[in-house]
């Protein structure tokens, strides 16, 4: 491929099927010149430009694209899953607006901090090695809230819609939380494993909601059917959910979904009970 502009020795911008393209490489560009080819060799990173992101990656400096580049890979080994080359310049464009509130020494709360701790924690892992690559970089120390900033634009990254945001999806999640918690009448305890699976299956749902891609028919109804007379109050508070969505979001959950809620949550229920019993 043909180098359009060097922005560094490691980032240059090509061209492929009449499409801009970011490529990056350790030294790639040393020594060469616009018009110049790129050995394949040379290229250890590609991302695909949308046209209407190209003023976007001019204004953004080189090292703030390579430290996008190795938060990307970080979140694609934590997560397990492929992320759109547009997840690199959404970061890419979040780190270079912290890096210029860093410098005037201005720093945001974020009062979703907590809740996007423990709804989304590999999200706020990869976040606090983001932060971490900040710190080295402008020599200053981040709050913990700048992980939480960037944790929820991996989360926007990763929803397949652009109709959901990462703030609504925390938002969400946590006042479903808050339905079940005072509808078991558990404590919910933040290491256990089944309230990790809840959480992980609560995500999933959510998304689905917020895109609303997620009307299905049941076709095995004898086991819905069979749950709701063995766990009553777990299908209890499926319906307070489904009543919940359904006057907020105008979202009407599928017989599909309320089966999965309901295992989840009988499953969480009765841990938590033993757990409450095994302490007397």
């Amino acid at each position: 491929m043909l180098i359009s502009k060097i922005l560094n020795n490691n980032v240059v911008i090509s061209e492929e099927d009449q499409e801009e393209v970011i490529l990056m490489g350790r030294g790639l560009a040393f020594g060469r010149k616009v018009g110049q080819e790129i050995p394949d060799e040379l290229i250890e990173k590609k991302y695909v430009l949308s046209e209407n992101r190209r003023q976007l990656l001019m204004e953004l400096p080189a090292e703030v694209m390579e430290m996008s580049d190795k938060i990307i890979s970080f979140a694609r080994e934590k997560l397990q899953k492929k992320l759109k080359d547009t997840a690199f310049l959404a970061m890419a464009d979040h780190i270079h607006g912290v890096l210029l509130r860093l410098e005037d020494d201005i720093y945001l709360k974020n009062f979703l901090m907590w809740d996007i701790k423990r709804f989304f924690p590999i999200e706020f892992e990869v976040g606090q090695y983001a932060k971490q690559l900040l710190s080295a970089y402008v020599s200053k120390e981040p709050p913990d809230d700048e992980a939480a900033f960037m944790a929820l634009t991996l989360v926007n990254a990763e929803l397949e819609n652009g109709d959901g945001t990462a703030r609504d999806l925390t938002m969400m999640m946590e006042e479903i939380m808050t339905v079940v918690k005072y509808s078991l009448e558990i404590s919910l305890d933040e290491e256990d494993i089944y309230l990790e699976r809840f959480m992980t299956h609560l995500k999933f749902f959510c998304e689905r909601v917020l895109t609303d891609s997620g009307h299905r028919d049941l076709e095995d109804n004898e086991m819905f059917d069979l749950l709701k007379c063995k766990y009553p109050l777990a299908y209890e508070t499926t319906r307070k959910i489904a009543e919940f969505l359904k006057q907020t979001r105008n979202y009407q959950i599928s017989e599909d979904e309320q089966l999965y809620l309901t295992i989840h949550l009988s499953r969480m229920k009765r841990r938590m009970t033993c757990k409450a019993n095994t302490k007397k």
